[in-house]
C-alpha cells in the first residue's frame, strides 16, 4: 500500500485499516487503457475526490468508494480504467439503480458506458450486485432521486489475462512467499484471512466492507476456510475455478472492444471448504466483502451510515 493509500485508509472516517502498510510511498504510473485519451485532471480520484474516496491503491489495482447525495454538483470526470463495481443497495439492473442524468463531455466519445455487464445477486438473496465496465469517459452525473448513489468500484490498471501464467512472480511477488509467522488471532478461526494466510490477503477494511486480495498458486490447495460475508469477486484475469460457490450471480465482460475481461460474480457466505488449482497459471482475483448489506435500509439509514454525505454539498 503506497502512502495516499495508508493516509487514506486510516483516516477519523474508517473503522479499521488494513495491517499491511508497508509499502514504498511512490504513485503508480497512470496508463489508461484501449485508447482513452482524456487528460489526468478528469481522473476521477482528482477531478471529484469527494464523491470517489481512495480507500485502497496500488500498482494493479485502486478500490473507490462512490456516493453521490440528492442534487449534489458533481464534477465532471472519467476513469481510465475497466472496472468492476460492487453494489448492496439500490434498486433496478443499472449500477445506480436511482435516477441519473448523465451529462457526457463528449456525447460523441468511444467512453461513454456502453457495453456493460450486469450480475444478478446470488440466489435467494436481493444484494450484492455487480457490474463490469470498460474506461468511462467524462461525465456529469446528476442524482435526481431522493436518497444518495452508493457503491464500490475496483479499477484494474492492467488486464492480466493470459499474461498471467508466465508474468505473476512479477506483477504479484507476494504469492512468492509464505505468510507463516502471520498471525490474525482477533479473527474467527475460519475465516479465509486466519486459516489461509498464504491465500487471502487482506487489503482494505473498515466497519461495512473489506478488499481481500486472493492467491492460489499452481499445484496448490488451500487449507480449509470459509466465507462470512456476502461479496462480489472481481476478477482481471481467466479462472477456472469456481470460487463463488452454488447459486452465485455473474456478469459478463463488456461487450465492447472485443473484451473478455474483467469479469465479476456475486457470491453469499460460504461454508468452509478448500481450492485446489490444477493448472499451470495461479489463480488470483479480488473478493470485495460486505460486512453489512445496505439493502433497503440504506433507504431510512443512509444518515447514520454516512454521515459525511449529509455535508458534501457544503463542501462545493
Amino acid at each position: 500500500m503506497n502512502l495516499r493509500a495508508h493516509v487514506l485508509g486510516c483516516s477519523a472516517l474508517v473503522v479499521l485499516c488494513a495491517p499491511d502498510a508497508a509499502r514504498a510511498a511512490t504513485d503508480p504510473p497512470r496508463a489508461p487503457w484501449g485508447g482513452y485519451s482524456y487528460a489526468a485532471s478528469y481522473d476521477a480520484e482528482i477531478a471529484d475526490p469527494d464523491v470517489h474516496r481512495v480507500l485502497y491503491e496500488d500498482d494493479n489495482v485502486m478500490f473507490l468508494e462512490v456516493a453521490n447525495p440528492p442534487g449534489l454538483d458533481v464534477k465532471m470526470h472519467g476513469h481510465p480504467y475497466p472496472s468492476v463495481f460492487a453494489r448492496d443497495a439500490g434498486a433496478g439492473p443499472t449500477t445506480a439503480g436511482v435516477a441519473i442524468q448523465d451529462d457526457l463531455l463528449d456525447p460523441k466519445g468511444l467512453f461513454n458506458g456502453e457495453g456493460w455487464g450486469q450480475g444478478p445477486p446470488p440466489k435467494g438473496l436481493p444484494f450484492p450486485r455487480c457490474t463490469t465496465s470498460p474506461p468511462q469517459g467524462p461525465h456529469k452525473p446528476i442524482n435526481k432521486s431522493e436518497v444518495p448513489v452508493h457503491f464500490y468500484r475496483i479499477e484494474f490498471r492492467r488486464l492480466d489475462g493470459e499474461e498471467i501464467a508466465t508474468r505473476w512472480k512479477e506483477w504479484y511477488p507476494w504469492m512468492r512467499e509464505s505468510a507463516k509467522g502471520v498471525t490474525n488471532a482477533a479473527r474467527p478461526a475460519m475465516d479465509s484471512i486466519a486459516a489461509a494466510p498464504d491465500n487471502y490477503r487482506l487489503l482494505y477494511e473498515d466497519g461495512h466492507v473489506r478488499l481481500v486480495e486472493v492467491g492460489v498458486r499452481p499445484g496448490e490447495t488451500t487449507p480449509r476456510h470459509a466465507h462470512l460475508y456476502s461479496s462480489v469477486l472481481a476478477f482481471n484475469a481467466p479462472t477456472a475455478v469456481n470460487d463463488a460457490g452454488e447459486g452465485a450471480g455473474r456478469a459478463p465482460a463488456p461487450s465492447v472492444f472485443g473484451m473478455k475481461l474483467p469479469l465479476c460474480a456475486t457470491s453469499a457466505a460460504q461454508p468452509p471448504h478448500a481450492i485446489q488449482n490444477t493448472g499451470a497459471a495461479p489463480l488470483h482475483y479480488y473478493r470485495i466483502e460486505f460486512k453489512r448489506v445496505d439493502g433497503d435500509d440504506f433507504r431510512t439509514s443512509w444518515r447514520k451510515w454516512y454521515p459525511w454525505m449529509k455535508y458534501m454539498q457544503y463542501m462545493r
